[in-house]
């Protein structure tokens, strides 16, 4: 009988200091993050989000101009657009045999990243293109304009001493799609089998 009340004593100051402290402990909002966590630091390097497929997502080592080109080219082709301006200077034969090979698919959106200069001056990105129930993984070049103007002792030199017009100016620093090369299409339900354990970045073409 004692033990009976002895346990009922100690129950009843368990509730009373768990009513004390509930009032003076403020609830915790779980949609709160911390500004630590939300801002990177000075001196951070920016952290984006990865694909299981391609690795990292981001600019990686390339221009930011380049990186932001990029997502203009990959956008135009989800849409289909043949005619968007970005494409214009990448020929026809190219981005007809791109159109062609992402109809299939099927592409509703993209991810872009593993971006870094090439030895001969290009800069490639990974790149993945995601469809309903199949994605398309593989490398895009970038090349910028040279600038490209005959002197006029050249130009007359090889139209047999006619003086001739300089030859036309092209706008140096800008990007042009230059290749993008493409594995076949893959099922996501066996790429999510494959890349359940497994996160080795992607392997680039070359």
């Amino acid at each position: 009988m004692i033990k009976i009340r002895c346990l009922g004593v100690f129950l009843l100051l368990c509730l009373f200091q768990a009513g004390v402290f509930s009032q003076d402990v403020e609830p915790l909002d779980s949609a709160t993050v911390p500004e630590s966590l939300r801002r990177p630091q000075r001196g951070e390097a920016p952290r984006y989000p990865s694909d299981t497929v391609i690795g990292e997502l981001g600019k990686g080592t390339a221009p930011e101009d380049a990186w932001r080109f990029a997502q203009t080219v990959l956008a135009a082709l989800v849409q289909g657009n043949k005619e968007a301006p970005v494409l214009a200077q990448s020929g026809a034969a190219l981005v007809d045999g791109l159109l062609a090979g992402l109809e299939s698919l099927g592409p509703e959106k993209y991810r872009l990243g593993g971006g870094r200069v090439e030895a001969d001056g290009a800069v490639s990105f990974l790149i993945r293109f995601l469809g309903k129930e199949q994605s398309m993984s593989g490398e895009l070049y970038l090349r910028r304009e040279e600038a490209a103007e005959a002197d006029e002792e050249d130009a007359a030199a090889s139209s047999g001493g006619e003086p001739q017009p300089p030859a036309l100016v092209i706008s140096s620093g800008h990007w042009f799609l230059d290749d993008l090369v493409l594995e076949p299409a893959r099922d996501l339900a066996d790429l999510r089998e494959e890349y359940r354990y497994d996160f080795t970045p992607y392997e680039r073409f070359y």
